[in-house]
């Protein structure tokens, strides 16, 4: 057809508000929808077959100089006998294996830690390390496979070794590689399923996890025992122990606790807030400081770094996840963890006390499960409630 048909011009495009369909010429419309979204449309007939290609949305980029180029580019092909719609389904696949060729999983690996690094995605340095490890070591039999080649067999046999044995470590690794792949598709460097996924995939060749190996929860000291250990705890006075004290008073995670810094503390008012960014469930956390617990953050004075509370004095830096364990070796305690001292609080709390359940979990940061009293706890979150577990937790554990 002429061009003299095409009805359509800037100002028109523009201006067309009232959802339909606008006719340029030519199998050229223009599309609006009650959103107020408008795009292109080309119709075409081939083989007796209609079809319709989006030319993509109105914009600057996009108007309609640029869309009828396109669209005469379709009518061509069409002309020619060629399904335009076809081939850019082919262009694109092929674009996609040519991708898939160039990376390896090894280097999709690099892109991925490199994205999600500068996104703080990490919560802290020690879940960036784990996922490293189990990447390079765990995954590594994926390492030298273009993306296209990746399958779910290829998943399973460098999983399936560990699975027996190390339960835990290869489902950990089998969600990092899938987290990688999911990645990979977003970013359009495969295409496809993810070989990686569990449900209707994997779980077809593994044995579900929990029926391996029944997970444990973390090893921790009979809350009766407590005070035989603070009184230990206390004849070493190393930054070390105070670190391991403050954990067990506060009943916090190592991981907040070691990474406590200076304008978190408000000794005056005896209170640590820790904001939300460090804190697993997202949420800032007031932290009543009383007795023992005060007096450590004063104590750690004497060993004085301008931002960190508890430093190792070796480099002057965050204590490492280890160092409270290893004070815990020292006094002979090698079968509990850190983290086991949450439940030894929260036991104590449960069988020795008669403080408000909500209270106790307030107290581990533990978000409550109902969502009506959600709703309505709001503020401090029973903080002077919580002072009181506190007081009474901290004169147990000097008993």
């Amino acid at each position: 057809m002429s061009r003299a048909i095409r009805k359509l011009n800037r100002a028109s495009v523009k201006a067309i508000n009232i959802p339909g369909r606008y006719g340029d010429g030519d199998g050229l419309y223009l599309i609006v929808k009650k959103s107020g979204r408008k795009s292109w449309l080309y119709r075409f007939r081939l083989n007796g077959r209609r079809r319709d290609m989006g030319l993509g949305s109105v914009s600057l980029s996009n108007n309609i100089d640029v869309v009828r180029k396109k669209a005469d580019e379709a009518r061509a092909l069409v002309q020619a006998g060629i399904d335009p719609l076809e081939k850019r389904e082919t262009e694109v696949e092929a674009r996609v294996e040519e991708i898939e060729r160039r990376y390896t999983f090894a280097e999709i690996i690099d892109l991925f830690f490199k994205s999600k690094d500068s996104t703080g995605y990490f919560r802290t340095e020690q879940t960036r390390r784990r996922w490293y490890f189990c990447l390079t070591t765990h995954a590594k039999g994926l390492h030298s496979t273009h993306l296209s080649k990746i399958t779910t067999k290829q998943v399973y046999r460098v999983l399936e070794p560990l699975w027996m044995i190390k339960t835990e470590t290869a489902s950990r690794t089998r969600l990092y590689i899938e987290a990688v792949l999911a990645w990979a598709i977003a970013m359009e460097y495969r295409d496809g399923p993810n070989p990686a996924v569990w449900r209707g995939n994997l779980d077809q060749l593994l044995t579900p996890k929990e029926r391996v190996k029944p997970s444990k929860n973390h090893a921790a000291l009979a809350w009766q025992d407590i005070p035989k250990l603070m009184k230990q705890l206390r004849s070493l006075k190393t930054p070390a122990s105070y670190l391991t004290e403050f954990i067990i008073l506060t009943a916090a995670r190592s991981g907040e606790a070691r990474g406590a810094v200076w304008d978190e503390i408000d000794l005056e008012a005896g209170v640590w807030e820790i904001p939300a960014e460090r804190m697993k469930m997202k949420r800032p956390h007031l932290v009543p400081l009383v007795g023992a617990s005060r007096r450590l953050v004063e104590r750690a004075q004497e060993f004085p770094h301008e931002t960190i509370v508890f430093s190792n004095p070796r480099n002057r830096r965050v204590f490492s996840y280890n160092a409270p364990m290893v004070t815990l070796r020292k006094l002979g305690y090698h079968d509990i963890t850190t983290h086991g001292f949450r439940s030894s609080f929260k036991t104590w709390a449960l069988e020795a006390t008669n403080f408000p359940t909500q209270a106790i979990e307030f107290a581990l940061a533990h978000e409550t499960k109902n969502t009506v009293e959600r709703a309505y706890i709001r503020g401090n979150r029973m903080f002077d409630k919580r002072c009181e577990v506190m007081i009474s937790w901290d004169k147990f554990c000097a008993s």
